[in-house]
């Protein structure tokens, strides 16, 4: 009986293997159906039952993969490099590992995977292709990224360029909106003094009409002998004056004594 149960325990490995490669065939029939859903079931199963296997790994990596889930085929990848037993396989999933990269946009991580996949098998024409392409992938990359950085730090310097000619023309209008606030500040004050000089209606006539505004007459000078003549001729005229009166007079008493 304790043979038996040693027996057993000895056939349930194997039993397991089995089942884990016969999970690894129905994969492989429903990937090449292009079933690949129903493939990465399978491979699910023989990855249970076979956890080191490199098949199952690589298989799964595949389906998922063709399926664009790149990020679970490169974990798949990863483990079956863990897996691989010689360097031809471990060449497939460096080279399936650089696929991934490339699809990805990371060429320099591709490029390094495919120099592994060389080294584990250098007459690979595949993967030395791809390690071209990758290659030049990454140049064309590297001057699209130099091109973009130099339009942006164009694109900097113009906007910083209009935003100091915006600030001086800012300035320049407020300077200019200053001297003309300025300038009417100052006709306004101008205006204001010039109506406080002019007079009033009547202001000139008043301060002429009035002796205190009047300039002062002097006196005329005369010389001595001016002063005679005046004199004289004063005296000549109160004469004549007088002899006029008397005149009248006499005349008066004629026309009141014949009346």
């Amino acid at each position: 009986m304790k043979y038996l149960t040693f027996i057993l325990i000895l056939l349930m490995p194997f039993a397991a293997a089995a089942q884990g490669k016969l999970e690894l065939y129905y994969g492989n029939d429903a990937f090449k159906d292009g079933d690949y859903e129903t493939a990465q079931k399978h491979y699910n199963q023989s990855i249970d039952k076979l956890p080191n296997a490199f098949e199952g790994r690589f298989n799964s990596g595949n389906a998922v993969y063709l399926n664009q889930d790149f990020e679970a085929a490169k974990g798949h990848y990863e483990q079956s490099i863990s897996n691989a037993q010689n360097p031809i396989q471990k060449a497939k999933a460096f080279h399936n590992l650089g696929n991934v990269h490339m699809q990805n946009q990371k060429f320099k991580e591709a490029i390094g995977a495919y120099k592994n996949a060389l080294r584990f098998n250098p007459n690979d024409e595949d993967t030395r292709y791809n390690l071209v392409y990758a290659q030049r992938m990454l140049k064309k990359q590297e001057q699209q990224q130099e091109q973009d950085k130099n339009q942006e730090q164009e694109q900097k310097q113009e906007e910083k360029q209009d935003q100091e000619e915006n600030e001086g023309q800012d300035d320049q209008d407020q300077q200019e909106k200053d001297e003309e606030n300025q300038n009417e500040k100052n006709e306004d004050e101008n205006g204001e003094e010039e109506k406080k000089d002019q007079p009033k209606d009547g202001d000139d006539q008043n301060e002429e009409e009035q002796p205190g505004n009047q300039q002062e007459q002097k006196p005329i000078e005369l010389t001595p002998r001016e002063a005679k003549q005046l004199l004289e001729a004063a005296r000549n005229q109160d004469q004549q004056l007088q002899m006029m009166l008397r005149k009248q007079k006499g005349e008066q008493r004629n026309i009141d004594k014949n009346w």
